[in-house]
């Protein structure tokens, strides 16, 4: 048995980060879960100048200083993360926040992200960490990640696959569904169908989407990116294309999600803060 929470979009230091972050450590504590999974936008607007700038501080340490060190988040990058496109000019903050992810484990603390792309296995479960920041890629660099997850991903024995990145694949908020290069960077990652799960946020609402794969198949897709940002008020149903996805749960609550797994099943709870407002089993 697995058990640990989600959270997305949440770097913010505002009121509002603080309320979830309050909340999400209430229900760590009460369910005992082990880790956190982070979807992305780790600092807004435009991530962190260095590894020693002060906002890891003020927007993530503070926040999360009543969930013990012991809980670590298993952090993606955000578009917000790498900074601002500056056109030629390519900014990339998002390596500082892998280099603080090396000071962060040398004191044993909770912040985890040591590269753009990873994979990581908790019990039955493997993760798969995505870059979904494509446009901030060369197309060498975005076949190189392509092949690192898939050989991971058809290498994995575990009961269970999630895969997770800060973009959405199919949504219906205000970023909505994958342009066409991300559309083709999602197919190679998931046509082989060994994935359970897809995690994302980019859209500040909470989402469940069925998502139908060729030969009969199918997968989950989740969108939470309630974490500490100003939430959606765009809502489009016409994004789950017709006989491709089925729009489950939505809502517009802050909150983050608690995932349980058993070898038969994904025991999956959405939060309106600390109080569960959907829940939903994938079963084996």
């Amino acid at each position: 048995m697995v058990r640990f929470s989600v959270i997305g979009d949440m770097g913010s230091g505002n009121k509002l980060q603080f309320k979830v972050a309050k909340s999400l450590t209430n229900i760590i504590k009460n369910n005992n879960c082990k880790f956190v999974c982070g979807l992305g936008d780790n600092i807004y607007d435009s991530g962190c100048d260095s590894c020693e700038d002060k906002q890891f501080i003020t927007k993530f340490e503070i926040p999360y200083r009543n969930i013990p060190d012991n809980i670590k988040f298993f952090m993606c990058l955000g578009n917000h993360d790498y900074g601002k496109y500056l056109g030629l000019i390519n900014i990339d903050n998002s390596k500082n926040q892998i280099l603080y992810s090396y000071l962060s484990q040398e004191q044993d603390k909770k912040w985890i992200l040591p590269d753009k792309y990873y994979t990581f296995k908790k019990g039955n479960i493997n993760f798969f960490v995505l870059d979904t920041n494509i446009d901030r890629m060369t197309k060498k660099d975005i076949k190189k990640q392509i092949n690192f997850i898939k050989k991971k991903i058809n290498e994995s024995t575990s009961k269970w696959n999630i895969v997770y990145g800060h973009h959405t694949w199919r949504s219906v908020g205000g970023h909505g569904n994958a342009d066409t290069e991300l559309e083709d960077f999602f197919n190679s990652i998931f046509k082989s169908g060994k994935v359970d799960l897809y995690m994302c946020g980019h859209d500040h609402s909470n989402q469940f989407i069925e998502k139908y794969l060729p030969k009969n198949k199918k997968m989950y897709l989740i969108v939470s990116g309630t974490g500490g940002k100003n939430l959606d008020i765009y809502f489009n149903e016409n994004n789950m294309i017709e006989n491709d996805s089925e729009l489950k749960h939505f809502s517009k609550n802050p909150g983050t999600i608690m995932i349980n797994s058993t070898n038969k099943t994904l025991d999956i709870t959405f939060y309106n803060l600390n109080k569960p407002e959907y829940n939903f089993i994938i079963k084996k």
